[in-house]
């Protein structure tokens, strides 16, 4: 009797988890961006991206030059494409290097990397308008 107890509870249980799982992963599930909605997000990045650089070479106020590094991190999150999106990762390492580099102090190095990540987000404009 106790193991049927045991074996009918397992049961009801793995029941209970199967018929509620995919409920709940649908909820929660974002829709895919739209070919409008990816572009915006690459003008974003490409804009925001050009805006550090110059509030960088600028020496704008630390506290202004990171907020423009985290508006660019989250501009970059919002593109999403499977054709860019090695070229997004790569200018997101540029990013996080160049941020690296500016908390630390050095702004020529953080001044070059930004560069770089730039000129990667205007790449990623490039290669997704030929998409």
């Amino acid at each position: 009797m106790a193991i049927l107890k045991k074996v009918l509870s397992a049961a009801i249980i793995s029941t209970a988890l199967v018929s509620v799982s995919p409920s709940i992963m649908a909820a929660g599930k974002i829709e895919k961006a739209t070919m409008a909605e990816v572009s915006e997000a690459v003008d974003e990045a490409v804009r925001l991206s050009d805006e550090t650089v110059a509030a960088i070479s600028e020496g704008a106020d630390k506290e202004i030059v990171m907020n423009l590094f985290k508006e660019t991190k989250q501009a970059s999150k919002r593109i999403e494409s499977n054709v860019v999106d090695r070229l997004r990762q790569k200018a997101n390492e540029r990013l996080r290097q160049a941020r690296s580099a500016f908390k630390k102090g050095d702004t020529g190095e953080a001044l070059a990397k930004m560069t770089e990540a730039a000129q990667i987000f205007k790449d990623i404009k490039a290669k997704r308008n030929a998409f």
